[in-house]
């Protein structure tokens, strides 16, 4: 059983073990004084000098001395490196790392308090130098505790924490835990993991490595069944009557897990209060649909919920949305020959024909007043040239504010040259192809958000459209100028041009069946609608978004990018705003603050401060049903990506070197502590040297022999 000294320069010590010795020598023997009147009687004698260097105690000498030598021995702190001691420290003080899966599907059963527990027992058997950190993680990953010499910060830590809303993402977890190890001095690392392990949670592209000297356990929570109940899509079917927007909602409801079928009440909620519920009959592993009774929104920012009893996985019983009327894009249409309402058949019988009631046509002759202009955000000239004037002035401005406008060359079409600057191109006169096939469209920009939704196998084919006559159309591309289709002649058929905050289109054919085929063919509907939705600008309002993404509130751009423009016009409306979370917290959306992060399920609402009377401005949030699939992955997979063993074995040798062999020593040290008891017994020997030493005293008093023989 080897002994080591972790500090043995403390051995110098040693040398005040003469320092008993030389009390020893040196000490004089106590005299009795005797009062006497005169020292003319007595005779001078001469001290012997042997008697000081004799030893008159020899017992006392040694205790002296040996306490002297476990002191020096204590603070050289000597420690054993047998076997056992060794197989007890392991490689020596560890980095340990507790990554903890706080995603939603760690509510279901008891999974999320057997984690818990888990994470508890794993910092139970810290040793002295020993290290821990708690890292939790669902899509991002956040460290709770770094570095913490004992298990009671990760304690306290646990006691707050709670499962989140959002999925699993094992990556950005291990990746923190990977920059933890690779930061840390110790001699080596453990990883403790303790989730589910969704399948949906890895990918296996993470990247992550973990540094040589790490070993890897996991706790695997998941494989329980659990029979859960979901709301997993919500169909929001509009028409317009009288006016008013009239929604039918249609609800899915699939259910994973049980044995039986399952009779299950579903509500439909209205700014939180149930107005209607139907019953539906689930069986196991099945799903099944219900019909809502339509119901007509009247109020923008309305809050829809449709809701199921809470089960064993309550975060995906609910489906939020946010209703508002008034949504569809205004289509102002100008044609040849139009009277009142009246209209090209094919254009308004495709724009007429859109799910939820996407598009709203009116139709004149004649270009509308400022005030109703600037409600309209598409202008269509069909067949008709750009007008001039008063009219073409408004209409240009419109346009540069943000307007967006379609022309449809047809026979008629065109501009004058006062508004070249407008328009992509230069229109020329009527072509007729040759070919009795006539032409067809080629090159089309599927990068361009017209054609994007085209892009893909068996999603409309542009090739079977055949074209007989076309305007000619010569475009000069450039930064504000793009030709986004030509026919197979070469020529343009379908120009961009941006024009300050709006878009100028030109189409150089028609759109009905007089001079093409494509109003007869499966694409037209798709195509029109996708043309006139770029032209206006507008996105479509987005009625729920996902938990864990995130809004810059005060970018305009970007609301608007995300179907949020009138959050962005509430926001610009006020400079003083905040917004209200799902679980009560209030953000100030000031200039300090200008993302908001969408951590929670349910409805956030953004209101002046103070204003509690004012209806708000809503969003609506839904946890992702991906991780309602509660499908697990071998762990064993996980870990030999990040370069680990599941059996506790390290990815590789620990680390070596002589500040890691240091460590190791002073860990050992520090685990047995033998200082402790040599200064124990150190302070025993001296209290025993006390008492013996007093005791010895007390008997020289009386008699100069014993004096003489305590030294």
């Amino acid at each position: 059983m080897p002994l080591w000294l972790l500090v043995p320069a403390f051995l110098a010590g040693l040398a005040a073990i003469v320092i008993p010795i030389v009390i020893h020598l040196r000490r004089r023997p106590r005299s009795k004084v005797v009062p006497f009147p005169s020292l003319m009687f007595l005779e001078k004698v001469p001290i012997k000098s042997e008697q000081k260097r004799r030893i008159h105690n020899w017992f006392l000498l040694s205790l002296r001395a040996l306490a002297l030598a476990l002191l020096a021995f204590a603070f050289a702190r000597p420690f054993f490196t047998d076997a056992s001691s060794l197989a007890a420290t392991g490689s020596g003080p560890t980095e340990r790392v507790i990554l903890l899966d706080r995603s939603w599907s760690m509510a279901a059963g008891d999974r999320w308090e057997r984690g818990v527990e888990a994470a508890r027992e794993a910092v139970a058997s810290l040793g002295p130098l020993d290290r821990a950190s708690l890292v939790v993680f669902d899509q991002g990953a956040e460290t709770v505790v770094r570095g913490a010499p004992d298990a009671q910060p990760v304690r306290a830590a646990l006691d707050t924490l709670a499962t989140g809303a959002r999925a699993t993402a094992m990556g950005p977890g291990l990746k923190l835990v990977e920059t933890i190890l690779q930061d840390s001095d110790l001699a080596a690392g453990e990883v403790v993991i303790v989730s589910d392990f969704q399948a949906n949670g890895w990918t296996g592209d993470e990247g992550v490595a973990f540094p040589d000297g790490t070993t890897v356990r996991t706790v695997e929570l998941g494989g329980d069944e659990v029979d859960n109940r979901a709301v997993t899509q919500v169909a929001l079917n509009r028409e317009r009557v009288e006016s008013r927007d009239r929604i039918s909602p249609a609800a899915r409801i699939v259910r994973t897990g049980g044995n039986a079928e399952a009779e299950v009440e579903v509500r439909l909620e209205l700014d939180g209060r149930v107005v209607q519920t139907r019953p539906v009959t689930l069986p196991a592993e099945g799903a099944a649909g219900v019909a809502f009774d339509p119901v007509t929104v009247a109020r923008r920012h309305t809050l829809l919920t449709v809701a199921l009893a809470a089960d064993d996985l309550p975060q995906d019983d609910t489906w939020n949305v946010v209703l508002s009327p008034g949504r569809a894009t205004q289509v102002h249409l100008l044609s040849r020959g139009s009277r009142g309402t009246a209209g090209p058949l094919y254009l308004r019988n495709a724009l007429e024909i859109s799910e939820e009631q996407a598009f709203q046509v009116t139709a004149s002759d004649g270009v509308p007043g400022p005030g109703t202009l600037s409600e309209r955000h598409v202008v269509l000239l069909n067949d008709r040239s750009f007008p001039g004037g008063a009219e073409g002035a408004r209409l240009a401005e419109w346009v540069r504010a943000g307007g967006g406008l379609i022309l449809v060359a047809g026979e008629r079409g065109g501009w004058p040259a006062d508004a070249t600057d407008l328009f992509p191109g230069t229109l020329g006169g009527v072509v007729d192809r040759e070919d009795a096939r006539g032409e067809r469209l080629v090159g089309l920009d599927y990068d361009h958000p017209v054609f994007e939704v085209f892009r893909g196998a068996r999603q409309g084919d542009f090739a079977s459209a055949r074209f007989y006559r076309a305007r000619s159309f010569q475009v000069e591309e450039g930064d504000s100028v793009r030709v986004l289709a030509r026919f197979d002649d070469g020529s343009a058929a379908l120009a961009e041009r941006r024009v300050g905050e709006g878009r100028v289109l030109v189409w150089s054919s028609t759109l009905d069946a007089f001079w093409t085929d494509l109003a007869l063919k499966p694409v037209f509907l798709p195509f029109v609608h996708q043309l006139v939705r770029y032209a206006s600008g507008r996105n479509p309002a987005v009625e729920a978004f996902t938990t864990g993404q995130v809004l810059d509130v005060t970018d305009a751009g970007a609301m608007e990018s995300a179907g949020l423009g009138e959050v962005a016009e509430a926001l610009a409306s006020s400079e003083e705003r905040v917004a209200l979370t799902p679980t009560g917290e209030t953000v100030d959306l000031d200039e300090g603050r200008h993302f908001l992060s969408l951590d929670h399920a349910g409805f956030y609402q953004i209101r002046p401060p103070g204003q509690d009377g004012i209806r708000p401005v809503a969003i609506a949030v839904n946890v992702d049903r991906r991780e309602a699939e509660l499908a697990v992955r071998d762990a064993r997979e996980i870990v030999a990506a990040v370069g680990g063993a599941v059996d506790g074995t390290p990815t590789g040798s620990a680390a070596q070197g002589p500040e890691a062999e240091r460590l190791r020593q002073e860990d050992l040290e520090r685990r047995q502590s033998l200082w402790r008891y040599l200064l124990l017994g150190a302070l025993a020997l001296l209290l025993l040297e006390t008492l013996l030493s007093n005791r010895l005293g007390r008997g020289t008093g009386t008699g100069g022999g014993h004096a003489r023989a305590t030294g």
